[in-house]
C-alpha cells in the first residue's frame, strides 16, 4: 500500500512502547491531550511534524522523511514549595527513561523509522501561579526526531 508518510505509524508505535515501558505504574500515557481524568504523572504524545526530501530519482521515487514528535511530561505534586523540585526530578526521570528507550532499547521505534533521538526539551521550571494553592506542576516538552525512507 502506498504511503505518504510514516508519521501515524511512528506515533502509534512510540505511544505503544511508552505504555509498555510504564505498564503497572501510575504514569498515564496519552495519545494526544489526556482529557479531564488526569494522573499526577502524565506523558502525552502530541504534535508530529514531518519534512520530506527526494531520496532517489529511480522508478519508485523514494523520499527521505524527517519526523519530529512533541512529548509533554506533566508532573503534579500536592504540597508547598518543596514539591517543586520533587516534580521536576520526576519529570526528568521519565524523560530520561523514554530517551534511553529510543536511543538504546528500540532505536527504530517498532521498525517504523531508521533512528530516533531526543533533540531538544524545554521546561518552564516552575509552577503556574494559578495552580500554586493546589500544589506544584512541572511540564517538560521534549522533541524526538526520527528519520525514515519512504519507498512506496
Amino acid at each position: 500500500m502506498p504511503s505518504a508518510s510514516v508519521a501515524a505509524a511512528f506515533k502509534d508505535a512510540f505511544v505503544a512502547a511508552a505504555q509498555t515501558l510504564w505498564a503497572g505504574t501510575d504514569v498515564q500515557v496519552s495519545f494526544g491531550h489526556p482529557g479531564q481524568s488526569q494522573a499526577d504523572d502524565i506523558v502525552a504524545f502530541g504534535r508530529v511534524s514531518t519534512e520530506q526530501d527526494v531520496a532517489t530519482l529511480g522508478s519508485n521515487r523514494s523520499r527521505e522523511e524527517t519526523l519530529t514528535l512533541d512529548v509533554v511530561f506533566s508532573i503534579f505534586r500536592g504540597g508547598g514549595p518543596d514539591m517543586e523540585k520533587v516534580a521536576s526530578d520526576r519529570g526528568y526521570a521519565l524523560l530520561g527513561q523514554l530517551e534511553t528507550f529510543a536511543r538504546v532499547t528500540d532505536t527504530t521505534i517498532g521498525g517504523t523509522v531508521r533512528h530516533c533521538f531526543l533533540v531538544s526539551h524545554e521546561s518552564d521550571g516552575s509552577t503556574d501561579p494559578q495552580i500554586l494553592a493546589a500544589g506544584r506542576l512541572i511540564e517538560i516538552t521534549a522533541q524526538f526526531r526520527a528519520q525514515a525512507r519512504i519507498t512506496s
